[in-house]
């Protein structure tokens, strides 16, 4: 008979490390949802969200800096990249899904995870993505920590009436369910999420998914052509986003690093940008603005690669 699969949890002191890199006040740590009605539960998932979005970047640097260029996203070593080196890093959706999905385990939420694939200029990428469904009370619930700009900021019931999610306002997001593109079966039907920056502007698709759950296995191979591929974006370009919270603690904005650029987009309008020309002014601005610090071997790591600034 084969063994049992035990999912990875986290140790009450890596929990206690995790809430202090969220900076979420001791007055509000709970150890044990399940002692929380289905509303305060679901009140609590938010708010981990949004400081988990505020907090952890979005960010494929592990692929320019550093002396491997590799990506692991066992759950041990996403603690210890993103919380236990104290160095301010991230990850992509595979790596801070992994992370805040272990992590929501660890408290008792009924969690599991599936692939998506994203849309990309008029076509669907495959199973490039990572969502985390969590069940509260009758309700799932599709939360997402490792999108980027435009990916959910809240945690989305699965409705099937297409309701209106909140997003960084004016920004709206909702999901669909319904066929998409490229499907030969039209009874097929998938969960479709979608965002628009302001209520007169069109929806834009951004990847679609199933309530089917995926194995870790499933995420290795995933994870092998996120990171390996010149057909993806994470191994050409350096990108990096962080949501900005005002002073009430709302959503505000985003702070972006793509390329040579780093901007302030706050509630959907560009406040600012400053053009990097070298390597030591993007490190420079990495530290600084998203406080991301590398090591001399890490920032050797860039060298000779097209990502290069020269």
């Amino acid at each position: 008979m084969a063994a049992e699969h035990v999912r990875p949890q986290y140790t009450e002191e890596q929990l206690s490390k995790y809430f202090d890199r969220l900076k979420v006040p001791e007055d509000k740590r709970q150890y044990d949802v399940a002692k929380l009605q289905p509303s305060d539960a679901l009140t609590y998932l938010a708010m981990l969200q949004k400081h988990h979005l505020a907090e952890i970047p979005f960010e494929n640097l592990s692929l320019h800096y550093s002396t491997h260029r590799q990506i692991s996203i066992h759950p041990e070593e996403l603690f210890k990249k993103i919380i236990g080196d104290n160095n301010g890093r991230g990850g992509y959706c595979m790596e801070n899904n992994n992370l805040f999905g272990t992590f929501l385990y660890t408290l008792g939420f009924n969690i599991y995870s599936g692939g998506a694939r994203v849309w990309d200029n008029g076509r669907w990428t495959g199973w490039t993505h990572m969502v985390n469904l969590v069940t509260i009370g009758d309700t799932k619930y599709h939360v997402d920590v490792g999108f980027g700009a435009d990916g959910p900021v809240v945690p989305m019931p699965l409705d099937r009436t297409g309701t209106i999610q909140s997003h960084i306002s004016p920004a709206k997001a909702r999901l669909q369910w319904r066929n998409i593109p490229g499907n030969n079966d039209p009874n097929q039907r998938l969960w479709v999420y979608e965002h628009r920056w302001s209520d007169e502007a069109e929806w834009n698709v951004r990847y679609s998914y199933t309530e089917l759950e995926f194995q870790p296995c499933d995420y290795n191979i995933i994870n092998a052509y996120t990171s390996t591929s010149h057909k993806t974006f994470f191994t050409r370009i350096i990108v990096v986003d962080k949501k900005i919270l005002d002073d009430k603690g709302d959503f505000a904005g985003n702070l972006i690093m793509f390329g040579n650029t780093i901007k302030w987009r706050i509630h959907g309008v560009k406040d600012k940008e400053i053009e990097l020309k070298t390597e030591a002014e993007r490190l420079e601005a990495l530290e600084k603005h998203f406080g991301i610090k590398f090591g001399a071997a890490e920032r050797d790591g860039i060298r000779g690669l097209a990502s290069q600034l020269k």
